[in-house]
């Protein structure tokens, strides 16, 4: 969310602040990081950013402090060394916030989970469990080995749906301007010529005589249509009901089901490497799975928290597949959990690009032939009453 914070600065003067963050209370803590004095909050519509006003990189904060915790920083200094290289200030006021918390003796988890907009819960997590060891630094190379991960998974499902988007929006463009542009003109000259004397008027010149007759009507329900699609698209309620319609799609509703399974397992293997126990790290995980499968997730949390072993309870949730109840079993034996976890999501990934890489072969030449079909069936409209005048000649 976003709010406008009016504040007093140091300098005794009146100014408006944007503050992007989760609730009205984080957004206060981040006021007051900054010396200023809060005079007034309010929540703000539009989740469009300014320019000047980017969002914080998670990434290259892991970097930069990793880097300098091994240089022998402390904490402490390394946060306050990365406020001071935030020349402009962007992020000025989430430096503060965190080095106010550990300036009052607070732990680095506590002062992050202060920013629940900026450092996401299973990071939090990871941070406060290296903490009683003293592994900060592994915590943190962890999670970003995992984001890497997850954006590299995420950058091969993109490539391969920004193609055929591509292609079902220029042929889409295309197919509207041939039948609200050329099809009216030609049906025109059609019409003038008297192609259709000897029987009834054809598509061609139907359709161009209601064309020309509403142009308004025609364009305007062009341009209507096309800002509900972008909306719908936009819509989070509406890409959920599509997620939760593709999960009961009986092909691609597997492949997607895998997709998330694969994620489960990673983040799960991630959270046990760290320390985090079995039914925290089951339940800080249940909030990244869409809705469809957060009630399996529940029921296998559930299982485990009566006693039940990891492997059956996952089996039991509908959560697991042949191949990783084996290696699950496998590591509830050899008490190394936390690996077979990271080899099944492997496991998942390879499958899931597989996967993508076989159905962009099938898709894309599909969308080809399918638009050059429907394109060429309009050009023969367009030409096919030529053929009459020809024979009325």
């Amino acid at each position: 969310m976003r709010f406008r914070a009016k504040v007093l600065n140091s300098a005794m003067q009146v100014e408006l602040v944007d503050i992007d963050a989760s609730s009205p209370d984080e957004a206060r803590r981040v006021v007051a990081s900054t010396g200023a004095r809060l005079l007034d909050l309010r929540a703000v519509s539009g989740t469009r950013r300014r320019a000047s006003q980017k969002a914080f990189n998670l990434s290259i904060f892991n970097q930069q402090l990793c880097s300098l915790l091994e240089a022998g920083q402390t904490v402490v200094d390394a946060i306050e060394v990365l406020g001071r290289n935030d020349r402009r200030g962007r992020h000025r006021a989430i430096y503060d916030t965190v080095l106010q918390g550990l300036q009052h003796g607070n732990q680095l988890s506590d002062a992050m989970a202060s920013l629940p907009s900026v450092f996401p819960p299973l990071y939090v997590a990871m941070v406060r469990s290296s903490e009683t060891t003293g592994t900060v630094r592994v915590a943190i190379r962890r999670f970003m080995q995992y984001q890497r991960q997850i954006d590299e998974i995420r950058g091969k499902l993109a490539a391969a749906a920004t193609y055929p988007a591509v292609l079902l929006g220029v042929g889409f463009l295309v197919i509207s301007f041939l039948m609200l542009y050329v099809l009216p003109r030609f049906s025109a000259v059609y019409d003038d010529a008297g192609s259709s004397h000897h029987g009834e008027a054809g598509f061609v010149q139907l359709w161009g005589t209601f064309v020309r007759e509403n142009t308004t009507l025609a364009w305007g329900s062009f341009f209507i249509f096309c800002a509900t699609v972008l909306a719908l698209v936009l819509h989070p309620s509406v890409r959920n009901w599509v997620y939760r319609r593709m999960l009961v799609t009986p092909w691609i509703g597997e492949k997607v089901w895998v997709l998330q399974l694969a994620r489960l397992y990673r983040t799960l293997g991630m959270l046990l490497s760290s320390g985090v126990s079995v039914l925290a790290g089951m339940r800080m995980t249940q909030a990244s799975l869409p809705e469809a499968m957060q009630s399996d997730l529940t029921k296998a949390v559930q299982s485990v928290s009566e006693g039940k072993a990891m492997s059956s309870a996952m089996g039991d949730a509908n959560l697991s597949t042949d191949i990783a109840q084996r290696l699950l079993l496998a590591g509830e034996s050899s008490g190394n959990l936390a690996e077979m976890m990271e080899r099944i999501a492997d496991f998942y990934d390879q499958e899931t690009a597989i996967w993508i890489d076989a159905a962009g072969r099938l898709i894309e030449p599909a969308l080809m032939l399918g638009i050059g079909f429907i394109v060429g069936a309009i050009v023969l409209m367009l030409y096919s009453p030529i053929f009459d005048l020809a024979n009325i000649v």
